[in-house]
């Protein structure tokens, strides 16, 4: 007997034909959540700075492992995956400017 779909992006589920198709790579879920967190954490003052920054460094990382996989495995999921990878990259970008920022006024 064939099992539901899960629901969820992540996992495997039934087409019409009983075969499976693979969801989306968990690293791509993870990704874009790393890179709304840094960015969510660059906006707070000297420690969100501290915080956001692994964040973003770990979510271009994994954004770009989870386009590799898409691509590699035909799976959905390579949007995802740039996306959260080019959350990371503003995140980043955001941390920058504000070192930067409090740098040049003797911070």
């Amino acid at each position: 007997m064939p099992t539901a779909p899960t629901g969820r992006g992540g996992g495997r589920g039934m087409d019409d034909g009983g075969t499976t198709r693979p969801g989306t790579p968990r690293s791509a879920e993870w990704s874009l959540a790393l890179g709304l967190a840094g960015l969510a954490c660059a906006v707070v003052p000297v420690i969100g700075e501290w915080v956001a920054a692994p964040l973003a460094v770990a979510s271009v990382a994994l954004g770009s492992f989870a386009i590799h996989v898409a691509e590699r495995d035909g799976r959905p999921g390579t949007a995802r995956g740039l996306v959260g990878a080019m959350t990371g990259v503003v995140a980043l970008g955001v941390v920058l400017f504000s070192l930067a920022a409090g740098w040049g006024h003797g911070g």
